[in-house]
């Protein structure tokens, strides 16, 4: 009965896959990088970056200010300086010996503008360290591109090992049940002891709870790769091509190239750290500004200071106009730029840093995957003979017990023993793949590494 429960289930599992859609691992990384939210918040980064190149533009565009005002108040002078602080309200009136209460009416229309015109260099250097900014955006898209894809890739291999490991543990239900049932009679008919029966019972409840384990471990690793490509769990399944025999083959040879997605952010970053030291270095020049001013006035004032009617004073009866160029420098700048130049040097150095870091990384995972390959061919190639050599013994010690000659301990060990046999062959096989992930990982070049499940 617990068999045909089991079974039921299996059966339940594979009726609600089979109208799944199949997906290739290329198909998952595609669906990945169409959706993922955390690559839409690089692109939309990216995105803020490149409009700020424009803004900085705009932000060179002349200022041109119009302004006009109508006023009406009192206008008693009075000599003496002082400083306004944008409290005081200015007033333009004649000196009186008395206060007077008496109404002025007067209009001012003003236009100003000022214009940047040259700064020896500043523009120019905001320009690259825009640039530079877009380029570390570009690769930070790349660079998540990367990792999702890693992320991607192993999720689609744990769910193709536990697999194939779930299978393990079907067949190794199946063989511990037949045992069971075989044992049974054997005892119903008083050739062996109870307790072989009791043994095999254990044994049975143990391979059941290690199939119920490793079904739940696939339903996880089906909810992430659903998360990840952003289809429905029940609606997806995964394509479980996979070319044994190419692990066999020597791969080619392959390179750390500079145009890593890794790689090339920190190099990115590197030349954004060192274009904003001359950004630096420009802001304390000298800055030549053309400034222009048009303004009229008007006033009911005439030209003794006597008051007149209000109206006179809304219309204009002078105008003025002035042209001139600006050179403003800030000497204690220098002093600033001396202390801000050293510490973006030390920006600098810890840019460069890690970016010597991660090549150093990717490096020895390139070294470390090319030594240990040769080691993982021969272990492949011993697979078949231990495989065979395992059910061998399995069938030679039930065989053996069957005649009597066997006790239920040696039949339990040759069990356990083709079962680990069937695991290590797939853990062997996992890490060849790692191995050659690992080489399409350092060296950013995974064509050959897809070929592993892509059909003949």
């Amino acid at each position: 009965m617990p068999r045909f429960i089991i079974g039921i289930f299996f059966i339940l599992l594979t009726a609600c896959r089979l109208y799944a859609q199949i997906m290739s691992m290329e198909d998952a990384i595609r669906a990945t990088l169409t959706h993922y939210p955390t690559l839409a918040a690089q692109q939309a980064a990216l995105e803020a970056v490149r409009i700020n190149a424009q803004v900085i533009k705009d932000n060179r565009l002349p200022n041109v200010r119009l302004h006009d005002q109508v006023n009406m108040g009192t206008a008693n002078g009075l000599s003496g300086s002082y400083f306004s602080l944008g409290l005081i309200v200015p007033t333009a009136g004649g000196r009186r010996s008395e206060n007077t209460t008496d109404l002025a009416s007067g209009n001012i229309a003003l236009a100003t503008a000022d214009w940047e015109i040259y700064n020896f260099g500043r523009f120019k250097a905001e320009d690259r360290l825009a640039l530079a900014d877009i380029a570390i955006g570009e690769s930070a898209v790349a660079r998540e591109q990367f990792r999702i894809r890693q992320t991607v890739i192993n999720t689609y291999l744990d769910l193709l090992w536990l697999r194939q490991t779930l299978k393990i543990e079907q067949r190794n239900l199946a063989r511990v049940d037949t045992v069971r049932k075989v044992i049974s009679n054997l005892v119903q008919n008083g050739i062996r002891p109870g307790l072989d029966s009791s043994l095999a019972s254990v044994e049975f409840s143990r391979a059941k709870l290690n199939y119920f384990q490793m079904q739940q471990q696939l339903q996880r690793a089906f909810i992430q790769l659903a998360t990840l490509t952003g289809r429905p769990v029940r609606e997806s399944d995964i394509d479980t091509t996979f070319r044994q025999q190419s692990l066999l083959v020597k791969p080619s040879d392959m390179q750390l190239t500079t145009n890593h997605p890794l790689l090339q952010f920190r190099s990115n970053l590197v030349n954004r750290e060192t274009t904003e030291i001359e950004l630096i270095r420009k802001a304390a020049l000298p800055r030549v500004s053309v400034l222009t001013s048009a303004w009229a006035r008007g006033t009911s004032l005439d030209i003794d200071n006597n008051f007149g009617p209000l109206g006179k004073g809304f219309g204009y009866s002078r105008t003025n106009f002035l042209l001139g160029m600006a050179v403003t420098v800030n000497l204690t700048d220098f002093h600033r730029v001396k202390n801000r130049s050293v510490q973006q040097r030390w920006k600098i150095k810890e840019a460069a840093s890690q970016q010597t870091a991660e090549k150093i990384q990717l490096q020895n995972m390139l070294t470390t995957s090319d030594s240990v390959m040769a080691t993982l061919r021969l272990a492949l190639l011993e697979l078949p003979t231990t495989l065979n050599s395992a059910e061998l013994a399995y069938q030679q010690r039930l065989s053996l017990y069957n005649n009597g000659i066997e006790n239920i301990l040696g039949l339990t060990d040759a069990l356990q023993l083709l079962s680990m046999a069937e695991k290590q062959a797939v853990n062997i096989q996992r890490r060849a793949v790692d191995v050659r992930l690992e080489r399409a990982y350092a060296t950013n070049n995974f064509d050959e590494f897809l070929t592993l499940f892509r059909p003949l």
